[in-house]
C-alpha cells in the first residue's frame, strides 16, 4: 500500500517548523485556549442523522486539497470526511460540551484500536462472530457485528481503558466521567442498529457503513483517521460558530501558525443561525478564517428541499460548494432562508 493508504501524514508546516509531533503545543492546551464555556444542551447527538453525507466522498477526493486544515461540526460523520479530505489538522467545533466528550471518547478508541475490527468491538461492546481480515468488505464487517449480543464486561473494560487514556489530558472534569460512561453505553447498546436519537426515520450505522466510502468500509480509510488521531491532529473544541470567542480565536490561531482551511462541514447549522438571527456574525467568523484557494464547504439538510442533487430514498441532501462563491452570495444579501443555501 502507498504511504497515505497506510495512514501516512503529510508534514504540518508552520511559521516555526513542525507544530506536531515536536509537541510545542499539546491538544489539551489548544482545547483550553480556543474553547468557550458550554452554551448548549446535553443532547444525545451521538451519531449522524444524515444518510446523504456519503454522497459527496468522490467530490471531496477530487476538489479538496489534501494536507491543509479541516473544520467540522457534529459527531462521527466528520471522521469519514477527514478520511477523504486528508487534512494535516482537523478541528471539530460544537457549542455543546457533550460533543467534546464524545470526540474525546472516539479519540481514545482510535488510539486503543489498531484496526477497524478492534475499534468496532470496543464501540459496540461486541466480538465479531467470525475472524475478519484486513481486506474484509463493508458488508462482511456489518454482518459479523449484527448478531452477537452486547457484552457488558467488554463495555466496562473499554470504559475503564478510555478513562485511563484520557485522565492525563485533564480535559474531562470529575463530574463528567459518569456522562462519558453513559455515552459509551448508548453507543454500544444498539450495536449496528445505533442511530440518531434511536428514531427509525434515521439511518443505522450499519446501513451507512455499506453505503460506500465510509471510514469502516476499508482498512486504509480507517488508518487515515487513526494516524491523525494518534498524532493529536483531530481537536474537538467547544464553540458557537456565530459566537465571539472560539471561532475568532481559532481563526487567529490558524493565521499565527500560517495554516489554511481547505474544507469546512456545517451540517444544517446555517438553518438555525438564519432562524435565530445569527447569520451575520457567523459570516463575519467565516471571513476571518484563512482559506485555501478553492476551499470547499459541505452542508446538509433533512428538509424536503427540492434539489437536483437529492438522491431518491435519502431523507436529506448533502452538497459540496466553493467557500468563495458562498461568501460572495451571502455578502450580497442573497442568502435569506434555508432554500437559498441549496439554490
Amino acid at each position: 500500500m502507498k504511504r497515505e493508504d497506510q495512514g501516512g501524514l503529510p508534514p504540518l508546516s508552520t511559521a516555526g517548523g513542525l507544530l506536531f509531533p515536536s509537541r510545542d503545543q499539546r491538544i489539551d492546551q489548544i482545547v483550553r485556549a480556543l474553547s468557550e464555556p458550554n452554551a448548549g444542551p446535553g443532547a444525545d447527538n451521538l451519531m449522524t442523522n444524515e444518510d446523504s453525507f456519503t454522497r459527496i466522498f468522490g467530490e471531496i477526493e477530487r476538489k479538496v486539497a489534501p494536507g491543509e486544515v479541516y473544520i467540522g461540526v457534529g459527531p462521527d460523520q466528520n471522521f469519514t470526511y477527514i478520511a477523504h479530505a486528508r487534512p494535516s489538522l482537523a478541528f471539530l467545533v460544537d457549542y455543546r460540551r457533550r460533543n467534546l466528550l464524545l470526540h474525546l471518547y472516539h479519540q481514545a478508541l482510535f488510539a486503543l484500536s489498531e484496526d477497524r475490527v478492534a475499534y468496532l468491538s470496543r464501540l459496540t461492546a461486541r466480538r465479531p462472530e467470525r475472524v475478519l481480515g484486513e481486506d474484509a468488505t463493508a458488508e462482511e464487517i456489518v454482518k459479523a457485528f449484527e448478531q452477537p449480543p452486547m457484552d457488558r464486561v467488554l463495555l466496562d473494560a473499554t470504559t475503564a481503558e478510555v478513562a485511563r487514556f484520557l485522565q492525563p489530558l485533564k480535559l474531562v472534569e470529575d463530574a463528567e466521567w459518569a456522562d462519558l460512561a453513559t455515552i459509551a453505553a448508548k453507543l454500544a447498546g444498539p450495536g449496528m442498529n445505533a442511530r440518531f436519537l434511536a428514531l427509525p426515520i434515521y439511518p443505522t450505522i450499519g446501513r451507512l457503513i455499506v453505503t460506500g466510502g465510509h471510514m469502516f468500509a476499508s482498512e486504509s480509510l480507517y488508518q487515515r483517521v487513526r494516524s491523525r488521531q494518534l498524532a493529536e491532529r483531530v481537536i474537538p473544541l467547544v464553540g458557537d460558530l456565530a459566537g465571539s470567542v472560539a471561532m475568532p480565536a481559532l481563526a487567529a490561531w490558524l493565521r499565527k501558525q500560517r495554516l489554511r482551511v481547505a474544507m469546512t462541514y456545517l451540517s444544517d447549522v446555517e438553518f438555525f443561525l438564519l432562524r435565530d438571527g445569527k447569520f451575520a456574525p457567523f459570516l463575519d467568523n467565516l471571513q476571518r478564517i484563512p482559506w485555501t484557494d478553492g476551499a470547499m464547504l459541505a452542508r446538509s439538510t433533512s428538509m424536503r428541499i427540492d434539489h437536483r442533487e437529492r438522491v431518491a430514498g435519502d431523507t436529506g441532501t448533502t452538497i459540496l460548494r466553493p467557500v468563495a462563491s458562498f461568501l460572495h452570495e451571502a455578502k450580497a444579501g442573497r442568502i435569506r432562508n434555508a432554500g437559498d443555501l441549496f439554490r
